[in-house]
């Protein structure tokens, strides 16, 4: 085991990672009941006075609580992501924190859009068939909810390519010196102006 891998380990707080994997094992094991009830007699039928299948509505309640799940989990996959990235490396440098806290906020709406994503396609056997000709509206009320993580998602992109590309820059290239610094300032001063 090597220095960067204890240091993580000890930064990784085990509760959280308990959590953050009881919750996505409970996710599977729903889907995987769900799986199960798809194929038992007769749920294939109509519910009475209704368009939908029993089928459907299972998917429906199963669909919701993954989604629950997910969204529950996420704020725990952003501290794992951030903990893990937060480290030092093998030389010893910290990592910006920056990065570390951009990275956990991208995994966070990265969930949230899942939670978005699961909700809408097992929802979609149940509510569109009771929708008839106003589809459309079930597909526009998540296109509008799945905006929401996308927008946040692209964000936390946008901040993070700086200092990526300085973390990489150090890496491949080494640290850049004052002067270099103050040059490359002078020369992007001279390109604006």
């Amino acid at each position: 085991m090597s220095s960067n891998d204890s240091a993580i380990g000890s930064a990784l707080d085990r509760d959280t990672v308990r959590s953050a994997s009881k919750l996505l094992i409970g996710a599977l094991a729903v889907v995987g009941v769900l799986s199960v009830v798809t194929l038992l007699p007769g749920i294939d039928r109509l519910v009475p006075f209704a368009p939908v299948t029993f089928a459907a509505v299972a998917t429906g309640v199963v669909a919701l609580a993954v989604a629950g799940i997910l969204l529950y989990a996420a704020p725990k996959f952003a501290q794992l992501t951030r903990l893990a990235l937060d480290g030092s490396d093998a030389e010893g440098d910290a990592r910006p924190d920056r990065i570390a806290e951009n990275a956990g906020g991208m995994a966070y709406w990265l969930v949230v859009f899942g939670a978005v994503l699961v909700a809408y396609r097992g929802l979609a056997g149940a509510a569109i068939p009771l929708l008839n000709d106003a589809a459309w509206a079930y597909d526009a009320a998540f296109l509008f909810v799945a905006l929401v993580p996308v927008v946040f998602l692209v964000a936390r992109l946008t901040v993070t390519v700086d200092p990526l590309a300085e973390l990489v820059a150090d890496r491949v290239a080494g640290e850049e010196s004052e002067a270099d610094a103050r040059e490359s300032t002078a020369t992007d001063d001279r390109d604006d102006g």
